[in-house]
């Protein structure tokens, strides 16, 4: 849904920033920029809580997986590694 207009705008001292749930607020660029500057940081602190949490699963994983060959005397060859993307 991606469309393109040509427009004449006399006064692009306010913008509209979408501040998430639907919203948008009129902001000027100053505050728009402090806006995305904390969202940003925002994000990035949930990405490394995640991601901690993701390591934790996958370790919590592993550590099912050894046990079962334990106790299965099964020979389980691990994945091959794989680049992480993220990191």
């Amino acid at each position: 849904c991606n469309f393109y207009v040509q427009a004449n705008v006399p006064d692009a001292s306010m913008i509209y920033v979408k501040v998430g749930f639907g919203f948008f607020l009129e902001m000027t660029h100053d505050e728009a920029l402090a806006f995305i500057e904390k969202k940003v940081a925002m994000i990035n602190s949930k990405i490394e809580v995640l991601t901690k949490d993701a390591a934790k699963i996958k370790a919590h994983i592993k550590l099912v997986l050894q046990g079962l060959q334990e106790i299965q005397n099964l020979d389980f060859q691990p994945e091959k590694p794989y680049r992480d993307v993220l990191s």
